[in-house]
């Protein structure tokens, strides 16, 4: 008897539930094609059913799980009794269905079909904020004949060691189609790039080359390769100089630099394999490592690690082939602050709880425009893989308020006081840091006499919290607080040492001074706000609500913490 699982949005999943008498239903509200609906949250009348089912039911009935999350969510024991009622009922039928293909209980034999092209990568809509959070692992193309994901390894590591790109083979052309939009929904722009080859003139890359990842569609390259294999042999060089030295393009990025991997997608390879462009992409091929430049081909090549042959599917590949390039071209608004840092809203225990070492003093203050997070880590950068110690933010004083509290707030709603401590210095009382005064993180300082006591706490055994440094209007210190410039230009030579973070201010780059220096800079320019670090620059748009949490979010902290 039928074993089926259906994946996807109702709107897909209730159609394609066979109809016949006898089906008992497991789900929220009520059902047209059920004989009769149990509540999940009716334990007495969902159990009866089950145990009913477990004994065998009746020929012909059909046991109905309708959003497997939700009621496996009022029964624990579901999973258990479904296995029992698949395994050992043979007269009965029982069908399951789920929002998306993660929901699926495990070990529960089904013939799985995935109706939704999103249920496959686990998004319920897409949005770019929410949807390109891929960190170029793995994506799935589909799922096989057992219902588990096929899933296309994009790394692995050489030696052991050093995390590289995977090149692919993936000769069915709608298990090619549906890598590529996979990864396209799952990875920012930001992260991973594609050029699209076509040997002739095929639809194979239709609705595809929409998409904001396309560099270039090359078609019918099969009648003159010579200037394409140049062009990517320059590209593969440019890469190349860029990382310089670092192990691998992954390494590359941890420095605060921006190169996306680069997917060469060709289709048609075998009749431009002995050709000029053939050698070119297999000379590529050795540098991935360092170039990023990884390949996707329709047919196996001695350079592909991974090669996939067919699986099944999503039903409606096609039509979002259609429909996900066009989103990820239209804007999104900014998110508000807590949308930003993935909360409903401050909750101390889990906004303060400890966090591992690598995201430590690291925050987000905004989104690039693909809608993905643009951070600051005030880490040193060279002993603790930071983008610090120091920083500053460069704007007219009514802009660089906002920058300054998308920064500080974010910090303080990461970490506890025990962790983060922090000065505020307005030099010249232009209300920059209105409201962040209320947080219990804020405490008088004396900063030389904090220093000798850091380092006395670090002979001592003891780790001190850090110590972020905030002061508007650097500039004309050297004329109205001359002995507080030497202070601060002595942290800037020290901090890094002892756990003390500068953050400053002004019109004009507080760097401008002599011995003061930065790391890394948010400055407002004619294209808006910009993050400099090194030769990285990105832009991002701050969140639309930091008046109201810089009112708000401190004084929900001191309570938190008195």
């Amino acid at each position: 008897m039928t074993r089926l699982a259906l994946v996807g949005p109702p709107h897909l999943t209730g159609p394609q539930i066979p109809a016949a008498p006898g089906i008992y239903r497991i789900g929220r509200g009520d059902s047209p094609v059920a004989a009769v609906s149990f509540d999940p949250a009716d334990e007495r009348r969902r159990q009866n059913l089950l145990t009913w089912f477990e004994r065998g039911g009746e020929p012909g009935a059909t046991l109905l799980i309708d959003d497997w999350k939700l009621c496996a969510a009022s029964d624990p024991g579901l999973a258990e009794s479904v296995r029992w009622i698949t395994t050992t009922a043979r007269e009965v039928r029982v069908i399951i269905t789920a929002r998306v293909l993660g929901d699926l209980p495990d070990r529960v034999s089904l013939q799985v079909e995935v109706l939704d092209f999103l249920a496959l990568h686990g998004i319920h809509e897409f949005s770019k904020a929410l949807a390109w959070k891929g960190r170029w692992w793995k994506v799935p193309v589909g799922v096989d004949s057992r219902g588990a994901p096929v899933v296309a390894e994009l790394t692995h590591f050489a030696d052991g060691k050093w995390r590289t790109g995977s090149h692919l083979a993936v000769t069915a052309r709608e298990a090619f189609r549906s890598l590529v939009l996979g990864l396209m929904t799952t990875h920012s722009p930001k992260l991973f790039q594609a050029i699209f080859i076509d040997a002739h003139d095929t639809d194979t890359f239709a609705g595809l080359d929409q998409a904001p990842h396309v560099q270039a569609h090359h078609r019918d390259v099969a009648r003159n390769p010579v200037p394409l294999t140049d062009a990517l042999l320059a590209e593969s060089e440019r890469r190349l100089e860029i990382v310089g030295n670092t192990w691998t393009i992954f390494d590359h990025r941890q420095l605060g630099q921006v190169l996306p991997q680069l997917l060469i997608c060709v289709s048609g390879f075998r009749d431009i394999a002995q050709t000029e462009l053939g050698s070119a992409l297999a000379t590529i091929a050795k540098d991935v490592g360092r170039s990023g430049m990884q390949l996707l081909l329709d047919a196996p090549h001695e350079s592909t690690r991974t090669t996939i042959d067919d699986c099944s599917m999503p039903a409606n590949l096609e039509q979002r082939a259609v429909e996900l390039p066009r989103l990820m071209r239209q804007v999104e608004p900014p998110p508000d602050f807590f949308t930003l840092h993935d909360m409903l809203r401050f909750d101390p225990a889990h906004a303060w709880r400890k966090r591992p070492a690598k995201l430590r003093y690291r925050t987000a203050v905004g989104v690039d425009e693909h809608g993905q997070p643009v951070e600051i880590d005030v880490k040193a950068g060279l002993t603790e893989d930071g983008m610090g110690p120091h920083g500053e933010v460069v704007a007219p004083p009514e802009r660089r308020a906002d920058a300054l509290k998308a920064l500080i707030l974010g910090l303080m709603l990461r970490h506890s006081p025990d962790e983060l401590q922090v000065v505020l210095i307005d030099v010249n009382d232009t209300g920059v840091f209105a409201g962040l005064e209320h947080a219990p993180h804020v405490q008088p300082h004396d900063l030389k006499d904090d220093l000798e006591r850091r380092i006395r706490m670090l002979a001592d055994g003891a780790e001190p919290p850090r110590l972020l440094v905030c002061v508007d209007g650097v500039h004309g210190l050297a004329e109205t607080r001359p002995e507080f410039l030497r202070t601060l230009q002595m942290l800037t030579e020290v901090g890094r040492t002892y756990g003390q973070h500068l953050l400053l201010s002004d019109t004009a780059p507080p760097s401008d001074v002599p011995k003061l220096h930065t790391t890394y800079r948010l400055e407002l320019t004619e294209d808006g706000w910009q993050r400099r670090i090194s030769r990285s620059v990105e832009s991002f748009m701050l969140p639309t609500d930091l008046t109201e949490v810089a009112r708000s979010l401190p004084v929900a902290m001191y309570a938190a913490g008195s």
